[in-house]
C-alpha cells in the first residue's frame, strides 16, 4: 500500500508489541489501497481494485471473526 510508509508500519508494529497486543499484518503483493473497491482504478493516487487480493483479504476477515466470536 503506497499510504502507508514502512517507517509508519513500523511504528504501528512496535506500539503493539509494545501493549501486548495479539496482532497480525498481511502483507499482499501487486496490492495498493482500496483493493477491495471495484470502482479504485486511480494506479497514480495509489488506489487499484485488486479481486484475487480482495477475495484472500475477505477469507481472512471471515477466519478472524470466527475465531474472535466463537
Amino acid at each position: 500500500d503506497p499510504m502507508a510508509q514502512p517507517e509508519q508500519v513500523i511504528a504501528f508494529a512496535n506500539e503493539m508489541n509494545d501493549l501486548k497486543v495479539d496482532w497480525q499484518m498481511h502483507m499482499f503483493s501487486q496490492t495498493m489501497h482500496a483493493f477491495m473497491n471495484p470502482e479504485a482504478n486511480d494506479a497514480a493516487f495509489g488506489t487499484v481494485y485488486q479481486p484475487i487480493t480482495a477475495k484472500r483479504a475477505w477469507r481472512q476477515m471471515q477466519d478472524f471473526f470466527t475465531e474472535i466470536l466463537s
